[in-house]
């Protein structure tokens, strides 16, 4: 994205270069019984069946059409600054219409916004109570693997992470978890979404003022990105611990 580094990871690639893992847990179900009917034994890779499991979870898939109405309203701030109000206007009906999109693609997940992160960083101050907030729909856009804060950096470990978010961009998720697994790189997903209904309303607010007051309607776009929130997920590349384990989001 233009605007902000963020996508989660769902499944085996279809062979199709699309935005980052947006295919389901129905494509990987498929394989898995063609390789059960075929008498191949099933023996994926622990990192590999991480990823395959994360895709059954409530946010194992990304919205497209809510990254597209995502970078739109980024874009649209950017014209409203550069006085072009009329792509603004464009890019604002575009967003709209991807957002209506985006709320029937049975991608957005359940969670009080005190259950996610405010910012990607783990490191978050500690909550003691259950959260009582409300649960609100949340359209995942984007995402990207990073590499685990308790994790050393070395430039072999950056450029192995950096060649699995290559292939998990290009949708190639079976390549993206063996590239974790040969380099033993433990990695934490890290997940953006965005809430569905108050974004839509955001949008639907700066198409409202776009011509009669400018400045309102980039505040409104402004709102609507700075309401981003993060959730995590363990990648162990090594395998150390079992496929599919969810690190709860940092309170």
């Amino acid at each position: 994205m233009k605007s902000s580094s963020i996508v989660l990871a769902t499944l085996l690639a279809s062979g199709v270069a699309m935005p980052a893992m947006a295919q389901t847990a129905a494509q990987a179900t498929t394989v898995a019984a063609a390789a059960a009917s075929s008498g191949a034994p099933a023996a994926p890779s622990p990192a590999n069946a991480q990823l395959a499991n994360l895709a059954a979870q409530d946010f194992g898939r990304l919205s497209v059409d809510g990254n597209t109405a995502f970078e739109e309203l980024s874009l649209a701030r950017q014209a409203i600054y550069d006085g072009d109000l009329d792509t603004a206007k464009k890019l604002i009906a575009s967003a709209q219409t991807a957002l209506e999109t985006a709320k029937a693609d049975n991608t957005a997940f359940q969670k009080a916004e005190d259950e996610l992160m405010p910012t990607k960083t783990r490191q978050q101050p500690p909550r003691p109570l259950a959260s009582t907030g409300k649960q609100v729909a949340w359209l995942p856009i984007d995402g990207e693997l990073v590499l685990d804060e308790t994790v050393e950096p070395t430039p072999e470990k950056s450029a192995a992470l950096a060649a699995a978010n290559r292939h998990l961009k290009a949708g190639n998720t079976a390549r993206a978890s063996e590239v974790l697994r040969v380099s033993s790189v433990d990695a934490d997903y890290i997940i953006a979404a965005v809430p569905l209904e108050q974004t839509r309303k955001d949008v639907a607010q700066a198409a409202k003022f776009i011509k009669s007051n400018p400045y309102k309607a980039s505040e409104a776009l402004r709102d609507a990105e700075n309401a981003v929130r993060y959730a995590s997920v363990d990648i162990q590349g090594a395998g150390q611990q079992s496929a599919g384990t969810q690190t709860a989001p940092s309170k």
